[in-house]
């Protein structure tokens, strides 16, 4: 019976971090704990506090256990303080992996990226399968954003990368054109499994502006609100987003508001000191309770990436914006998960990356059409509900979890 196998999932972040891996990972393992015996091996949240005792702490959550390494959390605005905490994760785990009793199932993310070696030790070790659930695509978006820039670095990333994703029993993605990318660099394409990210309608949903007491504390008044609500990384181009507020700073109507935390925090926050400007906001990570009441905020949503990203990362920010009925102009690469959304549900608008001129006409053309755009929230909430839902989505990755193992 599916009750006795036992999963092991790696990755840094879990409850009660706020990243998101770390949540869609958490609501993920509640939804298996029906079915599976569940272990996570992960590290000391960023933005959250948690109790700190010895070299790697248990505790529970729900019928989870969890194995928290007490790795350091250094801010991420550095590279090297980023890697001390990834490496300070890493190597722990490697141990640690081993004291435990035998699994049946190892998954393994990509927080840190390379995370999969691990698991590819213990499987051949212990004789039982991998999978690859992969977020993200290293070193590629490194060499994007430019945190890579070492040939010699990059050919042995990749060349080890492409080691483990052969050597997983199965690669779960997020999305169509990840599953692209992957088989164009040669992996069979019946190993990849696309499992999208998701979101729960019963816990975001769209909230009037009477009830909404996000609205009450921020109080924007009769402002226009464009939203950008997540991690304000290197992946996103947020600066653009800054230079996008400066060239409608005359038209006061319309408010920004980044919501988040995350490497470029402090830099967005001097850049938009250094122009002066009036019309945006800076707010810190929402708790997942009060989500629905900060997306329902906006009169739409912003999504960027850097031009380049396409299929490398699956802005997972989507689905919230969906479940709460809200539209979203989104700077991405054509032929993009994301775009593709947009264009088949009639859910947002798709204008091309790194182009402040194009997201500055889809502001402005959102503001004078706001009938328009509402509908489109609508259509989104409709989409989200039947295909994007977290049961819909996990019960997807249950089954390919018994595939493997039962």
């Amino acid at each position: 019976m599916a009750s006795s196998k036992r999963l092991l999932f790696l990755n840094r972040s879990f409850y009660p971090d706020v990243e998101a891996t770390g949540q869609f990972l958490t609501e993920l393992c509640q939804e298996l704990e029906k079915d599976f015996e569940i272990h996570v091996i992960c590290g000391n949240p960023l933005y959250r506090k948690v109790k700190k005792k010895g070299f790697v702490h248990k505790s529970y959550y729900g019928n989870i256990t969890i194995w928290r390494i007490n790795n350091t959390t250094f801010p991420k605005k550095f590279f090297f303080t980023k890697f001390i905490n990834l490496f300070s994760y890493f190597v722990p785990c490697f141990f640690w992996i081993f004291f435990l009793k035998k699994m049946d199932c190892v998954i393994v993310e990509t927080d840190p990226p390379l995370l999969a070696s691990i698991a590819y030790v213990y499987s051949a070790i212990r004789r039982c399968p991998f999978i690859y659930y992969s977020q993200d695509i290293w070193p590629q978006v490194g060499i994007v954003t430019g945190a890579f820039s070492s040939t010699f670095i990059i050919k042995i990333l990749k060349a080890i990368n492409r080691f483990l994703y052969h050597r997983a029993t199965r690669i779960i993605v997020p999305g169509q054109d990840m599953k692209k990318r992957l088989e164009e660099d040669s992996i069979p394409p019946h190993k990849v499994e696309i499992v999208e990210n998701w979101a729960d309608p019963g816990q975001i949903f769209p909230v009037k502006k009477e009830n909404n007491i996000f609205l009450k504390k921020y109080s924007p008044g009769n402002k226009f609100v464009v939203m950008y609500s997540g991690n304000l990384g290197l992946s996103q181009d947020l600066e653009n987003v800054i230079h996008l507020a400066d060239s409608l700073k005359q038209t006061h109507e319309i408010e920004f508001v980044l919501v988040g935390e995350g490497a470029l925090k402090d830099k967005l926050v001097n850049l938009s000191d250094s122009f002066g400007l009036k019309n945006i906001e800076f707010l810190t990570y929402q708790e997942k309770s009060d989500l629905k009441y900060s997306l329902s905020s906006a009169h739409i949503h912003l999504i960027t990436l850097k031009k380049g990203m396409k299929g490398y990362i699956v802005p997972s920010k989507v689905y919230g914006i969906m479940a709460a009925g809200k539209p979203f102009i989104a700077a991405v690469d054509d032929g993009s998960e994301i775009q593709k959304i947009a264009e088949k549900y009639h859910c947002g608008i798709v204008v091309k990356p790194s182009n402040v001129e194009e997201l500055k006409k889809a502001v402005l053309w959102a503001f004078h059409h706001r009938d328009q755009i509402e509908k489109m929230g609508e259509n989104g909430r409709k989409a989200l509900e039947d295909y994007y839902s977290k049961k819909i989505c996990t019960q997807k990755f249950k089954k390919i979890v018994e595939n493997i193992i039962c």
